[in-house]
């Protein structure tokens, strides 16, 4: 694609989605975001502050599109929250949220968006390093949220396969954002807050903080989103940056893994 694209562009203000948003921006493409942060005004974005839960806020941005006869090449599916918790003690509201932003908010992007998607265009969805991996303790519901994204994704891109539409998914490790940052401070939250699992919740923060590695930074993912979303023949799947602990543990079987977390976790 040589020429000037729209995108849109979901979680647009902060993390990930700025990172994309500013490079996208720096190529001379336009961009509409959608956040609930304000954003700062920049040349060729036109941001619409808004929840991807919001039904409504989302059908007045589709209209306002429709309006100026945009037409996008790219949606682009970034916004996202994480969570640590118990599932057996975390208030189901805030779980539900979890699956809420995560899951559902992408489908209802697409689903809004998709009449104003080019005949070419594509839908671009970053999951996460997790998605389609055997959950670890106490990041299930985050894990949950991304591997049924995952799956997701690939239901909609059998479908829009039959329209000549492309879906590709990016499946980043850590990034250095304040949702990486976050995800410590929740663990050491969960830790202090469980009243089953304070012991393996504080050896769980312990070995988070020694395998989680050097994040990679948001400028390094967003080139390769760019990419994903610019490419005549892109890969279906992009894998960028995964935790090898986590890939092998995953490769175990299901009692072996069960055995390996209760001896780090149990122990005193």
């Amino acid at each position: 694609m040589d020429r000037k694209l729209n995108v849109l562009i979901t979680g647009s203000s902060s993390g990930i989605g700025k990172a994309v948003c500013d490079y996208f921006l720096s190529k001379g493409d336009c961009v509409y975001g959608i956040d609930l942060k304000n954003a700062d005004e920049k040349e060729g974005l036109t941001h619409f502050s808004a929840s991807v839960t919001d039904e409504s806020a989302l059908l007045e941005i589709k209209q306002e599109l429709s309006k100026r006869g945009i037409t996008l090449d790219v949606v682009l599916n970034i916004a996202g929250i994480h969570k640590m918790a118990s599932l057996v003690e975390n208030d189901y509201s805030e779980m539900k949220k979890v699956i809420d932003v995560n899951l559902c908010g992408c489908m209802l992007v697409c689903k809004t968006f998709h009449s104003l998607l080019a005949k070419s265009g594509r839908v671009v969805i970053v999951t996460s390093e997790v998605a389609g991996l055997d959950p670890m303790p106490f990041n299930g519901l985050y894990n949950v949220s991304k591997t049924a994204l995952d799956c997701y994704a690939q239901a909609l891109r059998q479908e829009l396969n039959l329209l000549g539409q492309k879906v590709v998914v990016i499946r980043p490790g850590a990034v250095q954002t304040p949702l990486c940052d976050g995800s410590l401070t929740a663990t050491q939250t969960l830790s202090d807050t469980t009243t089953l699992y304070s012991r393996q919740a504080k050896h769980f923060l312990a070995i988070t903080k020694k395998f989680m590695g050097k994040p990679m930074s948001a400028t390094t993912l967003a080139k390769l989103v760019y990419k994903a979303s610019t490419k005549r023949h892109p890969k279906l799947i992009y894998n960028k940056h995964r935790n090898a602990g986590l890939v092998l543990l995953g490769i175990l079987p299901k009692r072996t893994q069960c055995w390996i977390i209760k001896k780090l976790l149990n122990r005193k």
